[in-house]
């Protein structure tokens, strides 16, 4: 059993800009609270969530929107948080399956996968979908920001695709994780250098997702 809560295992998001990130705490047992941070989806939409684990001890989390209202355009970042109540092995990776219902039986669900480490807490994060953090950073004002969309990338510009773009001071506008997907990052020599340990790394010179 399971259900939608605010965050409860990121309690601080500071260093996650730009990211969306799985975050998971043992609470005993058989308990795990699981944060979902930044995860994309249509807009104007009430959401509701139910969590079950599978013969093979996937861990299935389930998001729904029962009243299939939502917005008529734009993309929107989300976050969503579980406190299941289930016997997960501990010490062992878990592979965990998300399914995201805009419109049951309407519109197509949204299969993700993402693993929980062997840990009895950490947090695992990837570049947030561009779409949704171009529109969130536009309406904010945090085009060009550590981790945001570079300035002159679609609603951060000119509402054109583009490779290149600037960012503010001391930022490298960088594509390579994805054409026309500019985005400001933090140069690095070592890991100390990024915003957080836990969640960027230092690759090639950049701070990148840890994943």
């Amino acid at each position: 059993m399971a259900h939608l809560y605010g965050l409860m295992v990121i309690d601080n998001q500071a260093g996650l800009d730009g990211l969306s990130c799985v975050a998971w705490q043992r609470a005993g047992a058989d308990e795990m609270k699981i944060d979902l941070y930044n995860y994309m989806s249509a807009c104007g939409t009430t959401w509701s969530g139910d969590a079950a684990v599978a013969a093979d001890g996937t861990l299935d989390l389930h998001i729904d929107n029962p009243g299939c209202q939502v917005a008529q355009c734009g993309k929107c970042l989300y976050d969503w948080s579980f406190d299941v109540k289930a016997a997960i092995p501990a010490n062992q990776v878990t592979p965990v399956a998300i399914a995201i219902d805009t419109c049951k039986g309407q519109q197509q669900t949204v299969q993700l996968a993402e693993t929980l480490g062997a840990a009895d807490a950490g947090v695992s994060c990837a570049f947030a979908d561009y779409g949704a953090l171009n529109e969130y950073a536009s309406v904010v004002g945090t085009c060009g920001k550590s981790g945001m969309p570079c300035v002159g990338s679609l609603l951060c510009g000119s509402g054109s695709f583009t490779s290149t773009g600037t960012c503010d001071s001391g930022l490298v506008c960088d594509s390579s994780a994805a054409v026309n997907e500019p985005r400001c990052l933090v140069p690095c020599i070592t890991t100390a250098d990024c915003p957080r340990a836990d969640a960027w790394s230092c690759q090639s010179g950049l701070c990148r997702p840890a994943g």
